[in-house]
């Protein structure tokens, strides 16, 4: 579902970073969290926010934006389940130097 990008509610607590561009975090004043990603679509380029999922935790959605930002990237074909998995520690140490939570 896409959505206006002014339509986060003023009392959410918006987590932005550029290392999980496209993607950022709210944390809804009544509870949990909401990973969003930023889309342009339409003939205008109009900006859009399309809701990722509902992750119960900090850790969990921090590991739901690694997972989106693997699969949203732009090598889409990986040779061999290394090339993979070093893809996903790449994102997994930007992601782990921001914050002491595990990721």
């Amino acid at each position: 579902m896409l959505r206006n990008p002014d339509s986060i509610p003023a009392t959410d607590t918006v987590i932005d970073d550029p290392a999980m561009e496209p993607f950022f975090i709210t944390v809804p004043q009544v509870g949990g969290y909401v990973v969003y990603e930023r889309v342009t679509k339409g003939e205008n380029n109009n900006s859009y926010l399309k809701t990722v999922g509902y992750p119960s935790s900090f850790n969990h959605a921090l590991k739901m934006v690694s997972r989106e930002l693997i699969n949203a990237g732009s090598e889409k074909h990986y040779t061999s389940l290394q090339s993979y998995l070093e893809e996903w520690e790449k994102i997994q140490k930007k992601l782990s130097n921001l914050t002491s939570v595990n990721v």
